[in-house]
C-alpha cells in the first residue's frame, strides 16, 4: 500500500477509494489485531458470518510504519477490507501514539462512511488498541470479541500499555465475547459479563474425502500430525521430542512457522519432520495423509487460556485428537485424548492408533465438528446481535 512522506498534512489527506453503491443496509466495522491476508483465523471467519444481514468493512491493525492513505477493496460478497491508517509509529508501544493513530482511523473511515450514506450498526473490536475508536463511528453497539489475550504476546516492559487497553475495550463494549471458557476469568470484569462463543472450524474445507498432499507418501507410517507454530510461548517441543525418542517407529509431521528455540529439541531427531508454513488451502490435504493429529501445548503458562480452532480442524478430516489437558479442551474429553506428560501423551497417541481406522469413530468425531462450524457459530451470534440496540 502506498505512503505518503510525513510532510502531508490532514488537509491533502488523499480521497477514500471509491466504494460500494449505497443500498440501506448497515455496516459492521471490524477493528482486527489479525491482518486479512492472514485469512485462516476466527476474525475472518465472523466476519464473513456477518455479512448474512450486515455490510462489512474489516480493518487491519495499525503497523509501525505511517501510512495515510486510506485504500478499501472489496474482498468477498459484502465485505470490504482496508489497511488500518496510522500517523505515528510504535502505536502498539507507546499510548499517546495510539491515541492518535485511532483518532485518524476514525477520522478517514466516518469519512468513508458518510461519503455512502452508511449507517454503522455494530463497531466491531477483536484489537485492544482500537479502543479509543469508539463512539468515533457513530456505532449503535460495540462488540468486544476476546480471541487471545494480546499482553501475553508482548514483553513485559509493554504489558501495562495493553493491559489497559484491554480494559478500555471491554469497557467500551455493549456485547463481550470470549473464544474460550478459559478466558473470561483471565479479563477484566465486565457488565454485563462475557459469553463464550467458542471457535468453530470449516467442515466442508476439512472433509475427510479430498486429495492427499502427493509429497508424503515417502514418508513412514505411521504419520503423527500437527499443524501450528513450533515456538516456546505455546507449543511443547520438550513433549514432543521425548514422545518421539520414546517411539522411533513414528513419524512426527509437524506443519508450520517455527522459531529457532521452538525447533532446538526436535531438529536432531530422524522421526521429526519440520516443514515451513504452508497455505491455509493446502492444510486438509496435509493432514488427510495422517493417521493421528495431536496439540501438544502448554498448560500452566500464559496461553492455557486458549480453545485451539484446529481441534475441530482435526475432528472434522476424521482423525483422532491428542492433546495436553487445556482448560478449554477438556469438555471434550469423550472424543478426545487428553495427557499431560510425555508418558501418557505416548500411552494415548498409541490408542489413537488403534481406532484411526474405525469407521464409526471417524463418524462421530466429524459429527462434533460439523455441530461446532462456523456457519453453526453464525447463527449463535445473529442470536445474540439481536438483543443489541439499533
Amino acid at each position: 500500500m502506498a505512503e505518503q512522506g510525513p510532510q502531508q498534512s490532514l488537509a491533502t489527506l488523499p480521497t477514500p477509494a471509491a466504494g460500494p453503491p449505497v443500498d440501506g443496509r448497515d455496516w459492521v466495522v471490524i477493528f482486527s489485531g489479525t491482518p486479512w491476508a492472514n485469512g485462516a483465523h476466527r476474525q475472518h471467519a465472523l466476519a464473513r458470518e456477518l455479512t448474512v444481514d450486515h455490510r462489512v468493512l474489516f480493518v487491519d491493525p495499525s503497523g509501525h510504519l505511517p501510512r495515510w492513505r486510506l485504500q478499501v477493496e472489496l474482498v468477498a460478497d459484502d465485505l470490504w477490507h482496508t489497511a488500518g491508517p496510522a500517523l505515528l509509529p510504535f502505536g502498539r508501544h507507546l499510548s499517546p501514539a495510539n491515541r492518535v493513530n485511532r483518532w485518524l482511523a476514525a477520522f478517514l473511515l466516518r469519512r468513508w462512511l458518510r461519503r455512502r450514506s452508511a449507517s454503522v450498526r455494530l463497531l466491531w473490536l477483536d484489537e485492544d488498541l482500537a479502543a479509543p475508536v469508539a463512539t468515533r463511528l457513530g456505532e449503535a453497539a460495540v462488540v468486544y470479541d476476546a480471541t487471545d489475550l494480546d499482553w501475553t504476546f508482548t514483553r513485559r516492559w509493554n504489558r501495562p500499555h495493553l493491559r489497559r487497553a484491554l480494559r478500555s475495550a471491554v469497557g467500551a463494549a455493549d456485547l463481550v465475547l470470549a473464544s474460550s471458557t478459559a478466558l473470561p476469568e483471565r479479563m477484566p470484569v465486565s457488565d454485563p459479563p462475557p459469553v463464550v462463543l467458542p471457535n468453530g472450524c470449516d467442515p466442508d474445507r476439512f472433509s475427510p474425502a479430498g486429495p492427499v498432499a502427493p509429497w508424503l507418501t515417502g514418508l513412514r507410517r505411521p504419520r503423527i500430525g500437527y499443524c501450528g507454530a513450533v515456538d516456546t510461548r505455546a507449543f511443547d517441543a520438550e513433549l514432543v521430542a521425548a514422545v518421539a525418542r520414546a517411539h522411533p517407529e513414528w513419524t512426527f509431521l509437524l506443519i508450520g512457522p517455527s522459531t529457532r528455540a521452538g525447533r532446538a529439541p526436535l531438529v536432531r531427531l530422524a522421526n521429526v519432520e519440520l516443514v515451513d508454513a504452508v497455505r491455509f488451502v493446502d492444510v486438509p490435504s496435509i493432514l488427510r495423509a495422517c493417521d493421528v493429529t495431536i496439540i501438544p501445548y502448554r498448560v500452566g503458562g500464559l496461553v492455557d487460556y486458549v480453545h485451539p480452532k484446529k481441534c475441530y480442524e482435526y475432528l472434522a478430516l476424521g482423525k483422532p485428537v491428542v492433546a495436553t489437558p487445556l482448560p478449554a479442551l477438556r469438555a471434550l474429553a469423550d472424543t478426545i485424548r487428553l495427557a499431560g506428560d510425555a508418558e501418557s501423551f505416548a500411552a494415548a497417541v498409541s490408542d489413537a492408533l488403534d481406532e484411526a481406522g474405525v469407521p464409526h469413530e471417524a463418524d462421530r468425531r466429524r459429527e462434533l465438528a460439523t455441530r461446532n462450524s462456523w456457519s453453526a457459530r453464525g447463527v449463535e451470534l445473529r442470536a445474540l446481535l439481536a438483543g443489541l440496540p439499533r
